[in-house]
This record gives structure tokens, sequence and C-alpha cells, in this order.
């Protein structure tokens, strides 16, 4: 008897088919086995939920589908998966027969095709996921460090794909493929065009302006190792330019004036370290000379390398994308998806071992991208590679005084314009790789969408590292989780910068080619207790064509995953099938916006995406907020969602056109707040200074060439905000620089640091208003400093962002429930988990007897929910249950869906609805929605764990209907249990051979 791996979720529905392999259904590619744990139970010997009713027989199921799959609810479909790790195990999977070792961890798994074939077509599942990914290298032979010969992009691969996928047909299988993916475009597409992607390394040094003669060290890279396996790189080329800095004044800028860098022309000698490892090793430039171009006394060494990836700047980039997808439909693969985990260019995994003293040093420039920026922003940029002088970063070692501590930046020129116009170089840098990449890509999958004739599904997140998660703290032999909701001074670095040299780090642009997105940033043990990973997964996901995004954990002992899942379906993001049916399939709506600050990275690149984890907004880029924003009625409208406050945590080069949105978004009624630097120029370099100060009541600034360092003092606030408690600035870092100015008469003082004035509120017309805050408001619900911290959420409420003490928002800051609305009407409310401090190791697999003594010494906090007369969104709650509750009512204030775990009853507007007469583990159902429906299907899904009488109340005049256990395949029925429909009641009896696990009324 073939055996199956049902996972099935803690409220009985059948979600992951794994067929002796895997599924991604709606997780990042690291975490979907964590999840396991949290979800539920392994079973064997067949599925569980398919199981026919005592006395019912075969004729009396339906023989089609009863629900279908539209949108987001494709998510819910199961999906096979092969991953392999090496180059030979794709060749073994062309005999259908041929055990192949596919284990996921340690326990050992051997399979063959045939075999998962045979088990996916059982579950109803119509795609199987087959991908490289080095990452499950770790529990069997992968390719040991060699580059992989067999990539997408070859015609040996093809051929090896083509005959797997003749078996594949034969049980009605297509293929989700890593296809259009930077990592896997390489090998081909080098030995087609002769391009191939360039990478080049700074290093700045000391120059002798007497004699010429420098030595500059650094390392050499030699491999780099990501998810899809070991790249050689060849080092093509080293140049070196001279040049003379001065700096400005007692700041950490250094002045290099553009027209004196000069490339030296003498040879040099270079000496090469022998490597104690194949990773990287030691190269020492020398030389001396070149007198002619004057007493410079600095030098960047700058080392070319040729990368086996695509120039995403050729002409010849998109013809070879579309025409390798032909080659493919030629073959006969029947693609129906595009496995797009991790869509980054060519990077290494490693997090913090490509520095230059504490610098990531790396930057991809080839000459077509040179050009392209060069049409764009003028000729002076032909040649890119002397302008990568402004890139280099805190590489001063070599000076004999303190100034080699500073965190030193080359800039344009004196003034304070030419400050900004060095990071407006850098923004564009950034914004063109990125934008680059990802509309080739975008092109690329919507040809290939063209030429299949259906949507190619294409479910993961753009990069394999996020900030804060990844970012690092001096924390010595602590544990650096618990440290990772804050700027302190033992902050060091983020790895932002990285995943921007990699066109990864704009998950916003990325949703051009994600299908409904998501993001890992609770992962590695990180618990993300501030929920900025769910408000993130929120809105790219509510931007999505397929709007609803995931927000994965990993890392963490199995009873903590099961906390954060529950704050998944709170927030709606990939929530469970239940909570999914209350609130069809969306994120939970909030009225604020913030503008997610893509120019951090470009003014210094030492610190993240992110200036605060706030959980209770929704976040956008300037660019997309432009794209797709519309202003209607005093709010922000984006793609249906309205905002009535829009808040700017730190965007000093706006996009033209940004400050005319916001002129007339406040001129309809809507609240603006800007934190953070003024902007003086926007991406277009025009000077937008005059038109920001007269938009916010600012008659001068009262700084120069950035804010003042203010670290340890306090804010103190007045006015409309009196009342908010002060704020200790925390260090003298840039995103803690203040930013003090003189108001104008008709504006308002409402912050001050030392009498300085640092927050400014104009009141507009029709309701609307400005403020302005010269620094960063901080807030940690986590209170991760030994108490929690919430600038951003009373200024915000404050200013009337939230309305009235029922708002979700404020019961959440205010209560010891998470409380989230739906646009569809539904409430959640969920315990809160947000002070249990990080004590866990942060692998993926986990070891349960050390996790037990870890918890049993830092034990969870209770998730018991005891509502009692709770104020929520217009509404009175009394409930008690445990973990999270879901409820909607319907246009007569009758409760028409529900979600919750151990409960038997819930009281609305003091309205009492008892649905069992005992309390259930887990009870749930909702009424089918219309894009779903088919004919004499089903009218409403139900989920029932344990035993009891269960009464479920019927909307919509329904008298009769069959309830019909789900079936093994998808939106099927399986065999009907006894049930009647009474009064507009259904009632049935709860238990094994009884109504159980997921269920649907079927119309007759």
């Amino acid at each position: 008897m073939m055996r199956y791996i049902i996972i099935v979720d803690w409220h009985g529905e059948a979600c992951l088919n794994l067929g002796m392999s895997i599924l991604t259904q709606s997780l990042s590619r690291r975490c979907f086995l964590e999840r396991l744990s949290g979800l539920g139970v392994v079973l064997t010997g067949g599925p569980l939920l398919a199981q026919r009713a005592i006395g019912q027989s075969a004729e009396a199921t339906p023989n089609g589908p009863v629900v279908l799959f539209p949108g987001p609810w494709q998510f819910q479909l199961p999906k096979g998966g092969i991953i392999i790790v090496s180059d030979q195990q794709l060749e073994d999977l062309t005999d259908p027969d041929k055990e192949v070792d596919l284990s996921l961890s340690s326990a050992p798994n051997r399979t063959t095709l045939r075999r998962i074939c045979e088990q996916q077509q059982a579950a109803g599942a119509r795609t199987v996921i087959l991908a490289f990914d080095e990452f499950w290298s770790q529990y069997r032979p992968g390719q040991g460090g060699k580059p992989r010969e067999l990539t997408p992009d070859t015609e040996a691969y093809i051929q090896r794909i083509a005959k797997i996928s003749e078996t594949m047909k034969r049980y009605g299988l297509g293929l989700e493929l890593s296809l259009l993916s930077p990592l896997e475009i390489g090998p081909g597409y080098v030995k087609q065009t002769g391009e191939s992607g360039r990478w080049v390394q700074f290093r700045e040094g000391w120059r002798d302006p007497n004699t010429g003669k420098f030595t500059v060290s650094l390392w050499e890279h030699l491999r780099w190792t990501n998810n899809k396996g070991t790249i050689e790189l060849q080092r093509t080329d080293i140049s070196v330019f001279a040049f003379r800095e001065r700096r400005i004044g007692r700041t950490s800028f250094y002045v290099v004036p553009p027209n004196e860098i000069s490339e030296l022309r003498q040879p040099i000698e270079v000496e090469v370290a022998e490597p104690k490892n194949a990773k990287y090793r030691r190269l020492t430039v020398r030389g001396s000379g070149d007198i002619e171009v004057g007493p410079k006394d600095r030098v960047m060494v700058l080392v070319s390398y040729s990368v086996p990836e695509m120039d995403y700047f050729s002409p010849f980039a998109f013809p070879f994308l579309e025409d390798l997808v032909k080659r493919y439909h030629a073959a006969g693969v029947p693609l129906n998806g595009l496995y797009a985990d991790e869509m980054h260019i060519q990077q290494d995994w490693g997090y913090a071992d490509h520095h230059e003293e504490g610098q990531f040093a790396l930057r991809y420039v080839t000459p077509h991208m040179a050009a392209k920026f060069a049409e764009l922003y003028g000729p002076g940029y032909a040649d890119f590679d002397p302008w990568l002088v402004y890139f280099i970063y805190g590489q001063h070692g070599f000076l004999p005084d303190l100034q080699a501590k500073l965190p030193a930046q080359h800039v344009l020129g004196d003034r304070p314009e030419d400050v900004q116009q060095t990071y407006l170089l850098r923004r564009r840098y950034y914004e063109l790789l990125h934008n680059t990449v990802v509309e080739l890509f975008a092109k690329a999958k919507r040809s290939a969408e063209k030429l299949y004739g259906h949507e190619l599904e294409a479910r993961a997140h753009a990069t394999w590292a996020q900030s804060p998660t990844i970012d690092f703290w001096n924390v010595r032999n602590q544990a650096m989780p618990p440290r990772q909701y804050e700027y302190t001074p033992d902050f060091l670095w983020s790895n932002t910068v990285q995943q921007a040299a990699s066109a990864c780090s704009d998950y916003f642009k990325w949703n051009e080619f994600l299908t409904g997105g998501g993001n890992d940033h609770a992962e590695g043990g990180w618990s993300d207790r501030n929920y900025y990973g769910l408000a993130l997964a929120c809105s790219t996901g509510s931007l999505n064509r397929v709007p609803n995004a995931y927000a994965a954990a990993w890392g963490m002992p199995a009873e903590v995953h099961s906390r954060h899942r529950a704050l998944e379906n709170a927030f709606g993001c990939s929530p469970d099938p239940a909570f999914a049916a209350v609130f069809d399939y969306q994120h939970r709506e909030v009225p604020v916006l913030m503008l997610y600050p893509t120019s951090l990275v470009a003014v210094e690149e030492r610190f993240g995406s992110w200036m605060v984890q706030y959980g209770y907004c929704n976040y956008v880029t300037p660019s997309k907020l432009l794209e797709h924003g519309r202003i209607v009625d005093g709010a922000v409208d984006l793609i249906g969602r309205r905002y009535g406050t829009l808040a700017v945590l730190f965007e000093p080069l706006p996009p033209p056109g940004l400050l005319e949105f916001m002129e007339k978004f406040v001129a309809s009624g809507g609240k603006l707040i800007w934190s953070g630097p003024p902007p003086r120029y926007d991406l277009a370099g025009a000077d937008v200074l005059g038109q920001w100060q007269r938009l916010f009541g600012i008659k001068a600034l009262q700084f120069a060439h950035e804010g003042l360092v203010v670290a340890g003092a306090q804010v103190e606030f007045d006015g409309a905000l009196r009342g908010v408690e002060p704020q200790t600035i925390l260090t003298d870092f840039l995103v803690d620089l203040v930013y003090p100015v003189e108001p104008e008469t008709s504006a308002e003082t409402v912050a001050r640091i030392g009498g300085r004035t640092v927050g400014v509120l104009k009141p507009a017309k029709n309701g609307g208003a400005v403020t302005f805050l010269g620094f960063r408001p901080r807030d940690d619900q986590a209170a991760s400093l030994g108490s929690e911290t919430r600038a951003w959420f009373e200024v915000l409420r404050r200013l009337g962002a939230y309305g009235g003490d029922d708002d979700p928002s404020v019961v959440s800051r205010t209560s010891p429930w998470l409380a989230t609305r739906f646009p569809n009407g539904a409430l959640a409310v969920a315990a809160h988990y947000r002070r249990h401090i990080e004590s866990w190791p942060g692998g993926f697999h986990r070891n349960a007897q050390q996790d037990a003594e870890i918890l049993k010494a830092n034990p969870l906090p209770p998730d018991t929910l005891d509502l009692r007369g709770l104020k929520l969104s217009g509404h009175t709650i009394e409930y008690c249950g445990n973990l999270i509750m879901a409820l909607r009512l319907d246009e007569n204030g009758q409760l028409a869906a529900f979600a919750g775990h151990n409960c038997h009853r819930v009281i609305v507007d003091g309205e009492e609805h008892a649905f069992a007469d005992r309390n259930l583990p887990f009870i749930a159902w909702a009424p089918v929605i219309a894009s779903r429906r088919v004919q004499r299907g089903a009218v409403m899904e139900l989920w029932v764990q344990g035993e009891g009488q269960v009464a479920v109340p019927i909307r919509g005049g329904l008298e009769h209907g069959r309830l019909m256990l789900a079936g093994a395949k998808p939106g099927h029925a399986a065999g009907e249990v006894p049930a009647v429909i009474d009064k507009a009641v259904l009632r049935f009896e709860a238990g094994p051979g009884k109504a159980r696990g997921h269920m649907y009324l079927v119309q007759t």
C-alpha cells in the first residue's frame, strides 16, 4: 500500500501533501518544515480526512469539486516538490524508477520519481516543484562546493527536464521550475552571448604624494555560495585611482572633487597569499610613480571580477530569457509555475564576511549599466568606475588619529547641497539596478505566460537576508535576537546594503514579479515581537495582483512558532484555511500608511531598511505610492484600501511628484507626518527644499550638512502632542540625528529638545494637518530595553489617526490582546506575543528536549482569551477561549462566520451565540464566497475538532443541504455525515466516525 504523508494543521485541515517529498504551499524554502511541527501531526497510511461517513456510499458523493480556488485561494492547493542538491540527482531523476535521496532532515528519505507522481496524483495535485537548493545539502551529499554544470539555462538541463516531464505528464502533473531566476541564469548565458556579470571590489589606501608609492591589501573573492549552489569568480582586472580628500569641519564627510580623481597608468605589482580556504585569499597591490597626477595622497584599488551571471543591462538579456522559455516549451515541458525563492542577482550567503575594514565593499557594474546610467544622468558617468570613490565608507584605518574610527564618507563638495547630491548618486545607482533586474524578469514572466497560455505562479520572497533579522549588534557572548528591536549604541551593521547591492532589498518592486509575495523576517530564532514582518507582509500582499502575502517564521520551539502562527492568522498573512474563510482571504486593514525608508542605505550604508519596527500601519515605497495611490475624500486610496494618515520615516530624496501628492492629500483633509531630515533635492535632481518648507510651515532650518548629535537628550512634547511621554534619543547614529527648525508663525511647536524646536504642527483646511518631527520617534512594544516605548503610537493617536478607543490598533496597544479588523467586516482577537524574550538557539531543526528545558526556564505567556466587555470597532464582545478568535457579523448583526479554540459560545452586542454544548478544541465556519461557488456545490465550509453537539447558524434562507467531509483532493467532498437544518440552524454531532475535521455544507 502506498504511504502518504498528510500534514494536518491544528484545526483539522489537510493542507500539505508531501507525497514523500515536500510542499511549499505558502512558505519560504527554509521555513516550511519548521511550520510542520507547529501546525500539527504527521499521519501515515492514508488521508485521514478522506474517510467516508458510516453507511454512506460513493454514489452519494459529488463527482467534481464543490468549491473553486481563485486568487489567493490557490495557495491552498496541494503542490508536491522535489528539491535536488546536485547535478547527479537531476540525472538520476530521468530514470523514474531509480531511488534518489531527497532527505530534508536527519531522517532518510529515498524515493523515486514514479512514487512521487503517484502520490501527488492521488492527492489531487497538479504541480510539482523541481528546483536546486543548496540549503538541503546539509542532509545529503551535494555538489561538494563544486559549481553546477546543469543549470536551467543550458541545453543539457532542458533535455533532462524534458525527460522527467514525460513521466510527470502521464500522471497529469506539470512542473514549477526555478527558471526565471537571476541566480539560475549563468553558464548558458555566458556561452551564448559572450557576456557575463561584473562585480567590483574597492579598497581605499594611503599614497605617498611625493613618490606615488602605495601598498593596499584586500580580500580577493574566489567562490560564492547561495541557494543555487557555488560559483567561481574570475579576477579580470585591477585598476587604481588617485585622489585627494578634505574633511568638512568635524563631520564624517570628506570632499573629493570628481574632476580630481585620476586613474593611474604605471604597472602595478600584485602579490597573492596562498589561500587557506576556497572562498577568499589576501591580495596585496603595490605601485609607484604617476607623479604627473599631482600630490594626491589617496588611492582606490578596484578589483574587477567576471561572474557567471547575466549582464542585466545588455540588449541581449531579454531576448535570451524569451528564447530560453521557448526552448522549454518546444521540449514539451509542462510549465505551471516559477519557483521564485530568493530572487536576487549573484551574491554569497555569508552575511558579514565580504567586508573591507567593516564595509561591504562590492558592487555590480557592467559597461552596459554604466552606459544606461550615463544616458539617464549625464555623459560623465559613462565610465562609472571612478564614481565608486563615493561608495567607500569608513576605510580610513591608515590615518594616524581618531579619524580612523569615523564612519567616513566621500562627498562631491563642501556645501550641504553637495552632500545631498552624493546621496542622490548612490540612491540612483541602487534604484537603477533594482528596477532593471525586476523589470527584466517581470517582462520575461509575462512573455512566458503568453506563450504557455496561463498564469505562472511565482510564490516566494526576494531576499535571503532580512533587516533587522540579519543586522548585527555587538552583544559579545549574549544572544543577539533580544537586541534586534532598536538602534542602540551596540548596533554594528545592517545587511540591507548587501541586499541592495544584490537587487533584492525592495520587496515592493519585486511585487511586480512575485505572486502574493512574503517575507522571512521572523527567521533564525528572532520572533518579531513588534509585528514588523507581519505588517510588512500585509503591505506587500495588499498591493500584489494576488493580494495575500505570508510572514513566515522558523528557528524557534514549536510552541513559540504556534504563537507566531496565531499572529499570522490575526493579520491575515497566508492564514490557515478556516481563518481565510472568515476573512475572505484578505489582510487586516489599518488607517495609517508609512513610507518605507528606501533612501536610508544610500545616505549611510551601515543602516538598515527600518527606522522603527511598527506593526500598526501598512508600508509602501514612495514610488509605489505614486504609482497606485489616489486621493479620495481625505484619504490615500491604494488599490481599494484607504489611509487617512500618511507618515514619512526617512525620505531626504523623494521621487518627483511626491510633495505635490502630499499637498493635495493635505488639502483634501488628510493628516501628514514627516519625521527625519527634510529633503533638499528630489530624485530628478530638482531643488524641493522651499516647497517642503512651505508645506510644513518651516521658516528656516537650524542645521547645516547633517542633523545634530544629541544622544542622551530627551524629546519633550507640547501643544497638540502634550501628554506624550518624553522620549530619549539613544545614539549619535544617522538615524538618531535631530533636525531643529524655526517654525512659521502659523505653525505650532509640538516638540522640543533642550529648547530647540524639533516638532511643528500646521493645521490645514478640510480638517487636514501637517506635522514635522525632526527626530526619530521610537516605538517598541517588545520592551526590548526593559520598558515599552510608544512615541509613534501616542503621536498618531493624539493626531486622530486611529479614531476612538475601540479602534483595533488602540485596543492592541492598551490591552493584553492583539485586535484586527478586515475589509469584509471580520474581527480577530489574539493573545499578544510581545514580551517573551528569545532564549533559544535559532537552528532550523529542533531538539525537542532542549526546547522543553528552555521553555521551562522561560515559560510562554498565557494564551487565554478572557474577553469581558471588550469594545472593538463598534461592538462589545464577551468570550472565553485560547490563542485566537475571529468572527464576522452579517448585515443584520447576526453571526455569519467564526473561528476559535477551546470555546462553545460568543456574546456580541449582548446577543449570545452558543454553537456547541461544550468547549471544542477548535470550531470554525464561514459561508463560501461567490467567486468560489459552483453549481450545486458548497455554500459553507466548516472545521470541527472534538466531540459534542454543534449548532451553527445559517444565513440566506437555506433549508436543505448535505454536510459532507472534505475529500483527499482539494475542493472535493467525500462522505456525508448526519446533520439537519432546523430554523436556520445546522445541527450535527461532532466526534470520531461523525462530523469532524474539514467539512462542506453542500446544496441539494
